[in-house]
């Protein structure tokens, strides 16, 4: 047993280290059709696709999450390819598209941004494709073969609303998921809450410069629910400024976007001991968590790796026709996380409740 494991993860770390030769063949054997199951040892054949200059680091990383996934469900029997697009316009998805049909993939994972997502459901394919950065909320009308798992925002926003007093400031960024966390916080708050409520909201610029100035009257802030939908470095500023001014916040809410160890480090207990954070990152298959943990992947803090990885077993599920290892509900073809409410204490992250 003790060989047969080291055996295993020295297998691993090898094709870990060989990972930028991209096609990883663990079977010459690529018959089948993505239309039907395929024979527990026969080859499938799973694409990755994505824009290394729209998501940047997550190009490689997300890659390694699925290597790894399948390397836990499969160990072997498995092709993966990765399909670089220059952008997400339509020409570079429908190139793309053609180079997998041409290659014979089953399956296809692609962590799009979602104006990319909103393109290639445009376009005509028959195969499998799990997008797991977006949210079929914003995408009803995508094709039965397509299927989401990206995070619930909307879901954590209701999970934190018993926690918001009759008064919120939301700060947020400008960007996509900044400015629509800001609407979906204002709806959700404004549907539920009592008469004598207020809302107030704050755009952080890019550098987080403006922040100073927001909070130049502190106590306005006092009894107030301050909501963060900004990165966490962004977080960690303006939660550290409210210290430094005295603000008296009821508390301090935000979603998965701040649950990351980097909060720990770049605050102050008193910067976040009223902090409470939604997590929608719970469930752990062990095979799957160790492989990924041989990898340095992060799949315990980072939504994008977790969801990839999810998509990984969905996929080998629907191609192989067995069981997943993730146990989460898909409806409407979408993944549905569960929500967990977690508190940042000194030394880590502490679940207070859960729907």
């Amino acid at each position: 047993m003790i060989f047969f494991r080291s055996f295993f993860i020295l297998s691993i770390l090898f094709l870990f280290t060989h990972a930028q030769n991209i096609t990883i063949r663990k079977s010459s054997d690529s018959s089948g059709s993505a239309q039907s199951f395929k024979p527990v040892d026969s080859t499938i054949n799973i694409a990755i696709v994505s824009s290394p200059k729209v998501i940047g680091k997550y190009s490689q990383s997300l890659y390694n999450v699925a290597l790894a996934t399948l390397l836990s469900r499969r160990n072997e029997h498995f092709e993966i390819k990765r399909y670089d697009l220059a952008d997400e316009s339509t020409e570079s998805l429908s190139r793309v598209l053609e180079e997998i049909r041409h290659d014979e993939m089953d399956a296809i994972l692609a962590p799009l941004t979602s104006v990319g997502a909103k393109k290639m459901i445009t376009l005509d394919t028959n195969l499998p494709i799990f997008i797991p950065t977006v949210h079929k909320r914003d995408l009803p009308d995508a094709p039965e073969n397509f299927t989401f798992g990206g995070i619930d925002y909307v879901a954590q926003i209701e999970a934190l609303l018993p926690y918001m007093g009759d008064s919120i400031a939301i700060f947020y960024d400008n960007s996509s998921v900044g400015t629509q966390l800001k609407a979906s916080t204002e709806e959700v708050f404004l549907a539920h809450k009592s008469d004598k409520k207020r809302v107030a909201s704050y755009p952080v610029d890019l550098k987080g410069d403006n922040i100073i100035t927001h909070l130049s009257k502190p106590s306005k802030f006092n009894k107030a629910s301050i909501i963060l939908h900004i990165p966490v470095v962004k977080s960690a500023l303006l939660s550290a400024h409210m210290t430094f001014t005295g603000v008296k916040e009821k508390n301090i809410l935000s979603t998965q976007i701040n649950l990351d160890p980097a909060l720990l480090t770049l605050t102050q207990y008193n910067d976040r001991k009223n902090m409470i954070l939604a997590n929608s990152l719970i469930e752990f298959p062990s095979a799957i968590y160790e492989s990924n943990a041989i990898m340095n992947n992060d799949i315990t803090t980072d939504w994008i790796q977790y969801s990839t990885s999810v998509g990984i077993d969905y996929l080998v599920s629907t191609l192989t026709n067995t069981h997943r290892e993730y146990t989460m509900r898909l409806i409407n073809s979408q993944v549905i996380y569960p929500v967990e409410l977690m508190r940042a204490k000194e030394f880590g992250f502490e679940p207070i409740t859960s729907r």
